[in-house]
């Protein structure tokens, strides 16, 4: 199942930082198709990875998964 909004957030958190999805891949230590299928909902990041995530880009998990993000800011 896949929660749409953490879909939106994490492609618009990268483009707004302008990284590429092979960056955020390396991150995390996994595949650039691995992280593609949590940007077009095929899979959901683990929490720990989310968690990753969110730290990375200094918000909240919350905010990750919510309606209402302002990556911009």
């Amino acid at each position: 199942m896949s929660n749409i909004q953490l879909v939106e957030n994490l492609y618009r958190l990268r483009k707004a930082h302008h990284y590429t999805q092979q960056e955020i891949s390396d991150l995390l230590n996994i595949s650039r198709q691995a992280y593609s299928n949590y940007e077009n909902g095929t899979r959901l990041p683990d929490l720990e990875t989310a968690c990753v995530i969110a730290d990375y880009f200094q918000i909240s998990l919350d905010q990750l998964v919510r309606v209402g993000l302002h990556p911009e800011k």
